[in-house]
């Protein structure tokens, strides 16, 4: 399996400064990642996927601030066969910003998840994780290796199988930055990926990443001083349930350092903020069909 394995298929359209992305999402394992490095202006892009039996369904998208990539969601709208619609809410801002659906009923059909928003002048980059209640095991895929920061940010995604790991990414640094960085992960059903440690290491020190958010809507975060030019490892590690997980992480480099310590969880404020998405769910599926938001 590709390290990205739902980068598959592209189109460009020019539309009133507007780029649309189109690809398909392989969740045969009953787990997916996927990330999109979006031009400067508008974007639209959708993700489609085809359910064989009715399945409940979590997604997680978050992209991080560096430097000048700001991607700002504007909607996230999971729309199917039949009128079935579900708007995504925001869970965390900036400068790490997620946005959750959570226990999305769906029947056997074609999807689309559409993710509309704008970037910054800069080249910025966001990640999205797919998990069903029914899932399978393959093996497991290949996770770390080099990532490219040549435009300014970046994304990645790894699907793997039950059992402990260790992911280790590297990158090289051409002149001091700062790095700003985001893994996530969604719960569902069978698959519950728990990252336990994630750190970035090299000429400057090591530096820890903290826990923004819990299951079923992981995040982990991490903002680094400037660092010094040189080789650095980005290492993630965790367990994974019985079934194939996902993770996925996005990483956007600054010319200045924090202003401030990395973002201390808030549970109350995030507690808050799950608990009203059962409400806002229930509220979803007493729409007929055929009502809700468009897709663009």
């Amino acid at each position: 399996m590709k390290l990205y394995p739902a980068i598959a298929l592209s189109m460009a359209l020019g539309s009133l400064g507007t780029s649309t992305w189109a690809a398909p999402v392989d969740l045969s394992s009953g787990s997916a990642g996927f990330f999109s490095t979006p031009v400067a202006g508008g974007f639209s892009d959708l993700y489609t996927f085809t359910l064989a039996t009715a399945q409940t369904v979590n997604v997680l998208l978050s992209s991080v601030m560096g430097g000048g990539q700001d991607v700002d969601f504007t909607s996230v709208v999971l729309a199917g066969s039949g009128g079935t619609t579900f708007n995504a809410v925001a869970l965390t801002s900036d400068p790490f910003e997620s946005w959750v659906i959570a226990n999305a009923s769906l029947g056997a059909g074609s999807y689309t998840l559409a993710a509309n928003g704008t970037n910054s002048a800069a080249r910025g980059g966001y990640a999205g994780t797919i998990a069903l209640s029914g899932s399978s095991a393959p093996p497991p895929g290949v996770g770390g290796g080099p990532l490219d920061l040549s435009s300014g940010s970046t994304g990645f995604a790894h699907t793997l199988g039950a059992g402990g790991f260790s992911d280790g990414y590297t990158f090289t640094l051409s002149s001091s930055r700062a790095v700003n960085v985001m893994f996530s992960a969604v719960a569902g059903g069978s698959q519950d990926l728990d990252l336990t440690d994630i750190r970035i290491t090299g000429p400057s020190g090591t530096f820890t990443a903290e826990n923004l958010t819990a299951d079923p809507f992981e995040n982990w975060t991490l903002r680094t001083p400037l660092l010094a030019p040189g080789n650095y490892t980005l290492t993630a590690a965790g367990t994974n349930g019985g079934a194939a997980g996902t993770y996925v992480g996005s990483l956007a480099v600054s010319d200045t350092g924090p202003t401030e310590p990395n973002p201390v969880p808030e549970p109350a404020s995030a507690a808050l903020v799950l608990a009203g998405l059962g409400a806002a769910l229930a509220t979803m599926r007493r729409r007929k069909p055929g009502v809700g938001s468009p897709l663009l």
